[in-house]
């Protein structure tokens, strides 16, 4: 009968631990996010990790313990705005690792654009008649616009076509980002880029759409 056993210490924390949030984007659209974990250990049975920073669990008092995972899908608390999430992770012996966190912006706005004009509501190819001019602002600073021709009823900007400005219209496009809200964009549009976008004569349903930082776009 043995007189003796092994006994194994371990007080060694988890390392290298990591968190990020839909793969590091900068913005959400959604509270529903994918978060990405890691960690340095190369084995990780019996570990677990406790995430707060999110629906239901919005301080650490309220987050429970759970088994470890690489990736784990949450909800974000409501409300727009800048959120923080936050993970520490045990092994099976209890020893905790320091927290890590990682921040995104939570933006489920949709951006409106207002449209002041056309200055006339009938264009030619004729030179001095082939010209209307409108201008517009959006509710919010957005990074890219689109003027588009549309199909009747469409109200997205991924069923029209583009105007063109081979033809001398100016403004139909950017994406320089960072426009703002409170400053008009002045866009002229041509009768031979009318017709490029959409052939043939009729009355054309143009439309104004605008992106904001978050990769929204506006709903015409």
């Amino acid at each position: 009968m043995a007189s003796y056993f092994n006994l194994n210490l371990d007080t060694t924390a988890p390392a290298g631990l990591t968190l990020s949030i839909n793969d590091g984007a900068l913005y959400a659209t959604s509270t529903a996010v994918t978060l990405t974990i890691g960690l340095s250990d190369g084995e990780t049975n019996g570990y677990q990790m406790k995430i707060w920073g999110i629906e239901g669990a919005a301080e650490e008092e309220s987050a429970s313990w759970e088994t470890f995972a690489l990736s784990k899908s949450v909800n974000l608390t409501s409300g727009d705005g800048l959120k923080t999430v936050h993970i520490k992770v045990r092994d099976e012996v209890g020893n905790e690792s320091a927290q890590v966190s990682d921040d995104i912006t939570l933006n489920t706005a949709v951006p409106v654009a207002t449209v002041t004009g056309p200055d006339k509501s009938k264009i030619s190819k004729v030179s001095g008649f082939n010209k209307a001019i409108i201008s517009f602002t959006a509710d919010v600073e957005f990074a890219e616009y689109k003027v588009c021709v549309v199909p009747q009823n469409s109200s997205t900007q991924d069923a029209g076509a583009v105007i063109p400005t081979s033809g001398g219209s100016v403004n139909t496009s950017g994406s320089a980002g960072s426009y703002p809200a409170s400053t008009p964009i002045q866009v002229t549009i041509l009768g031979a880029d009318l017709e490029t976008a959409s052939s043939g004569d009729g009355v054309k349903i143009v439309k104004v759409f605008v992106k904001n930082a978050a990769g929204t776009w506006s709903v015409a």
